[in-house]
């Protein structure tokens, strides 16, 4: 890639566009002797994008925002589709693009379609997002799944055999996101700890039956059949309540919508509250770490668990 150039990726959610974005990124990193530079790619999704342009313009304190995006040795704005609408911030991000093109520095930007065709993105921001190279990117083929799965459990530490593997691809659809992948071995590793078992067939058929009633689940059952289980009303777990005990149904209702729906951490965040992507993901990491050792929340995971599969 040109240092001057601009990449964008486009493709359906759950399709592996950011993580291919940050890839590319890691790579530029490499090839342009960055390794050291803890700063060298600045990631912001489009939301937090606009979210700190009006913090800014409401503080009038415009340059340090400014400076951080234009000085930045590789910049990833993700999810460029869902900045249609916010008219101010698209025009400071056209700019800001200028800035990057104009001092050769890398651009990566996702959408999940072309802005071109994205309903309220002006035309000035999408000739500069398709101003270098455009990538299509769709859901992994049956082999490129396999190899996925393979890599996700080994990246949560899953030992899956290549005969179960095999059963887990053959068993989930053909359309499957590689975050519905990773929600399928997470599934994999939470039967297993809740049932205290290794994986086996029984952990893979979890997965695959949870897979199958995904598209029949959304946040608001999710945090209902939450709010039931710990006393809660459904409103508390959606509210700005620091309570212990909502706190903690909170994040368990986060961390079921990340496994039961292919919805981002910024849409589960923005559900509950009006959080952003890095406080649902800390949520959704405590939680995970208290399952190995709260025998009473586990209990209620795989209750809460059980009753949205039914």
């Amino acid at each position: 890639m040109a240092m001057a150039q601009t990449v964008l990726f486009i493709g359906p959610t759950g399709c592996g566009k950011s993580a291919l974005a940050l890839h590319v990124a890691a790579q530029l990193v490499a090839s342009m002797s960055l390794g050291g530079d803890a700063g060298a790619v600045k990631y912001l999704s489009a939301v937090d994008f606009a979210r700190e342009y009006a913090e800014a313009v409401a503080a009038d304190d415009l340059p340090p925002l400014r400076e951080s995006i234009d000085k930045a040795p590789i910049l990833v704005i993700d999810d460029v589709h869902l900045i249609a609408g916010k008219t101010a911030a698209q025009d400071e991000l056209c700019i800001r693009l200028d800035q990057r093109l104009a001092a050769g520095r890398p651009t990566i930007l996702t959408s999940k379609r072309l802005p071109s065709e994205t309903r309220s993105i002006r035309p000035q921001l999408a000739s500069r997002c398709l101003i270098g190279l455009t990538i299509p990117i769709s859901y992994p083929g049956s082999e490129s799944r396999v190899t996925v799965l393979r890599e996700l459990a080994m990246l949560r530490g899953v030992e899956l055999s290549d005969d179960l593997v095999g059963l887990l691809s053959a068993g989930l659809r053909t359309d499957i996101s590689v975050l519905s992948l990773d929600a399928a071995i997470k599934q994999i590793d939470l039967f297993c700890r809740m049932n205290q078992t290794s994986v086996d067939v029984a952990a893979v058929q979890s997965a695959i039956n949870l897979a199958g009633q995904r598209n029949d689940i959304d946040l608001g059952k999710i945090t209902r059949t939450v709010a039931r289980i710990w006393g809660h009303r459904t409103k508390d777990l959606r509210s700005d309540s620091r309570k212990q005990s909502i706190v903690r149904a909170r994040s368990m209702a986060m961390t079921l919508a990340r496994q039961f729906t292919a919805s981002s951490l910024d849409s589960i965040g923005e559900y509950f509250g009006g959080r952003d992507h890095s406080t649902v993901l800390h949520a959704i990491r405590k939680t995970e770490s208290l399952l190995e050792d709260d025998a009473e929340l586990s209990r209620m995971m795989r209750e809460a668990t059980e009753k949205l599969a039914a």
